[in-house]
């Protein structure tokens, strides 16, 4: 693999997992630091408010950064056929989560009886990583081989309209 090769692969990868690991910030609310804009105040990891919001942006956008250069830079220094699958395993694991959540919440409001675990999103997330480890690790080599690569713009496109979804309360309200 050529320099040009691994900038463009770095890059690319630095784009997608930016925009995933912001969606997924967001979504677990994972900062890495909240800040407390009237009292002027930062706090590591996720803390309540105190005066007024407390304001976790910042945090998840520092999380994503981080995540996604270490992203990055592992992907321009791994092989390619272990690069493809990691493809392969994060796109399972996105629709995986995504089927997995949707089918809990469905039991959820028609069960008789409470089951409350099926609104936890840890659990869904838990669940889509086994199943795509699963079917990752069963699916045949060739399976795995490259792409067209302009479906790479549909992941981070997917991610955002994902996002835009759970924060549509905060416009509508």
């Amino acid at each position: 693999m050529t320099v040009a090769n691994k900038i463009v692969i770095a890059s690319m990868t630095f784009t997608i997992a930016f925009a995933v690991l912001y969606t997924v910030c967001t979504e677990f609310n994972l900062p890495l630091f909240t800040y407390h804009p009237v009292i002027g105040q930062i706090d590591v990891l996720r803390t309540p408010e105190r005066r007024g919001p407390a304001m976790y942006w910042y945090g998840w956008m520092l999380t994503s950064l981080i995540g996604a250069t270490a992203l990055a830079a592992l992907a321009s220094v791994i092989r390619e056929s272990w690069l493809q699958r990691a493809i392969t395993f994060g796109a399972i694991v996105a629709i995986g989560y995504l089927v997995v959540y949707t089918l809990a919440l469905f039991v959820y409001d028609r069960a008789t009886v409470e089951l409350e675990f099926l609104k936890s999103r840890w659990y869904s997330a838990i669940a889509a990583l086994v199943i795509a480890g699963l079917v990752s690790y069963l699916l045949p080599a060739k399976w795995n081989q490259r792409l067209w690569p302009g479906w790479v713009s549909a992941v981070p496109i997917g991610a955002l309209a994902v996002l835009a979804y759970y924060l549509s309360p905060y416009f509508t309200r």
